[in-house]
């Protein structure tokens, strides 16, 4: 049996819906939200106005509001004031009266003007001379400052000096001690006031070094100082310096002495290698050192930036380390010895430390 399948116009059923919502399609409309009326701006003056005035309403009492309270206006300022002493002493609350703000100011102006000065700006005031026979207030201060300035000038004619002799040959330096004979002492006084503030003085550590060794050994310090080194050992020393403020000490350029070949067993250089010209300085020591004769050294460590240079020098001015001590705070020390002979007229690089210079504080 065949089985037909209707066309599909003539098998469909048509229906018809009426016209209404259609939840699937049809949002419903978002209520309009309700705007927040903006608040009106109120200036800063009415501000700290109305917060002074909550102030005051808090520290005072607060009055009832029954139909027997009293007026506000009809109030006594005196009966206010017991009122708000009252209400204090019962929450506990004691306060200081504070004085008037011209009255503070007035008590530390007073505080502040001391009788000296006073005393200083009533003379400064007059025109007249003050009497002889009158004791003078200002006198300590006045020697207290003119001792402070000798000394700030005294520090800074020091550091003049210093930079000088650093930063310049020796010749030069020599010609600077023989134009200005107070120079010398000037920055001898200034290093000493240095060699306070030191953790040590490397001095000491170089007359241990000395008096360990043959009381027959001939030594010479170079650039002397004072000559402290020829006091504190038996050895026979020469001290040698730009200037001489003693019998025993040598004046003279210490990289031309008057002392002859091969007369020393120990040179000291302590502190000493100033100026620009070192190869003068070192090929001195070696013309006047005997063979295998000892060197020592101290300078401050801020000197070397590099160590293995200086050695290299050394080295070639025909000087061997034998010790070295650079772990020692603010200051290095050296122990060389000569190995052989090197004469004046050889040609080396030249070789120079920084300079020490001193800041003022």
């Amino acid at each position: 049996m065949a089985f037909e399948v209707p066309a599909w116009d003539k098998g469909a059923l048509a229906v018809k819906f009426k016209p209404g919502a259609n939840p699937a399609i049809d949002v419903p409309k978002a209520k309009p939200k309700k705007l927040k009326q903006k608040k009106p701006k109120v200036k800063k003056s009415e501000r700290k106005q109305k917060s002074k005035v909550k102030q005051q309403i808090n520290s005072t009492y607060r009055l009832g509001k029954g139909p027997l309270a009293p007026p506000v206006e009809s109030s006594d300022s005196e009966a206010d004031d017991e009122m708000r002493a009252m209400h204090k002493i019962r929450s506990g609350r004691i306060e200081k009266q504070k004085p008037p703000a011209k009255a503070a100011k007035d008590q530390k102006k007073q505080l502040t003007l001391k009788p000296a000065l006073l005393q200083a700006a009533v003379e400064s005031m007059e025109t007249t001379p003050t009497p002889a026979s009158a004791p003078s207030t200002t006198a300590a201060p006045e020697g207290a400052l003119a001792n402070k300035l000798h000394a700030e000038l005294m520090g800074g004619r020091f550091r003049y000096i210093n930079e000088q002799l650093y930063t310049m040959n020796s010749k030069k330096a020599e010609d600077l001690f023989r134009s200005d004979s107070g120079a010398f002492d000037a920055y001898h006084a200034g290093y000493r006031q240095q060699v306070e503030k030191w953790p040590s003085n490397p001095l000491n550590r170089i007359i241990k070094l000395v008096k360990r060794l043959s009381k027959t050994a001939v030594i010479g310090d170079f650039g002397c100082g004072e000559g402290k080194l020829a006091q504190s050992v038996p050895n026979k020393v020469y001290s040698m310096d730009l200037v001489s403020r003693r019998a025993d000490i040598v004046a003279c350029n210490i990289t031309k002495t008057p002392l002859e070949a091969q007369a020393l067993d120990v040179a000291v250089y302590c502190l000493s290698l100033m100026g620009t010209n070192l190869n003068d300085y070192l090929l001195e020591a070696n013309r006047v050192l005997k063979l295998h004769g000892n060197v020592y050294i101290a300078e401050i460590q801020s000197r070397f930036e590099d160590v293995r240079e200086f050695i290299r020098f050394m080295t070639s001015c025909g000087f061997d380390l034998v010790k070295k001590d650079v772990a020692v705070n603010y200051f290095y020390f050296f122990h060389f010895r000569k190995m052989r002979h090197v004469g004046k007229d050889v040609k080396l690089k030249p070789f120079s430390l920084k300079p020490c210079l001193y800041r003022k504080r």
